[in-house]
Formats: C-alpha cells, structure tokens, sequence
C-alpha cells in the first residue's frame, strides 16, 4: 500500500471515471436548450412587442427607437428593444430550466454519502485568545 496514497484496483478506478462521466443524453439536451432559448426568446420578443404596441400596457421610452443615423439601423426602429427584451427572456427563460434542473437533481439524483462513508463532522470552531 502506499504511503500518500489510497491503494485501488483497476476496476474500482474505472467504476469511479464512469461515475463522474455525464450520459451524453444530457449534453445533447443542453446543446438543445442553448440553440432553442435564444429562439424561443426571439418570438417571445416579437409576440411582447405586437401585444404592447396594441394594448400599451408598458409605455416604451422613445429615445431607445433605432433611428436612421443611429449604428445599428436597418429599417427597423424596433431593434434595440428587441435586443433588450430578447436578453432579458434568454436570462428569464436560463433561470427556469436551472431551477428546474436543481429541483429534478435533488429528487432523483444518488444521495451524496454513500454507505461507506463517514459521516461529516460537526465540530465547533473556537476562537482563539489573544
């Protein structure tokens, strides 16, 4: 056995990498969720602002309408509130599925001690005299 180190058979390294690996379902869904949240926040972008500009429910501030010296300016006086608000559905949209994701790893996710281990010590710390 080692000095600095815990001895383990080869199997029981392996079973341990395979552990920690993530099941490639799960990164075909994220790379799902990245190409379709910034899709999703377009339409729903497009949606808000055709259902505001009808029932102005949230006065817009004019100095934000794209206009034809401005830098970005291609016709649509729109643009800028469509940057804003589809950055602020992705960021809405992300915390979603993160707190979905949280609540679904802490239900079925393995229990993070396992028989063989020791359990946590619950010590007080003290302070020091001086």
């Amino acid at each position: 056995m080692p000095k600095y180190s815990s001895y383990q058979s080869e199997r029981q390294r392996e079973e341990r990498e395979q552990r920690r690996q993530i099941h490639p379902i799960w990164r075909g869904v994220g790379f799902a969720l990245i190409i379709l949240i910034p899709i999703l926040s377009y339409a729903a972008t497009e949606v808000f602002i055709k259902w505001n500009s009808e029932t102005n429910q949230f006065p817009w501030p004019y100095d934000l309408m794209a206009r034809p010296g401005n830098f970005l300016y291609n016709g649509d006086p729109w643009l800028y509130y469509k940057i804003i608000l589809t950055l602020a559905f992705m960021l809405v949209l992300y915390a979603i599925f993160t707190f979905f994701t949280f609540i679904l790893n802490s239900a079925f996710a393995p229990p993070r001690y396992g028989p063989y281990d020791v359990p946590p010590i619950k010590g007080r710390v003290r302070k020091r005299a001086r």
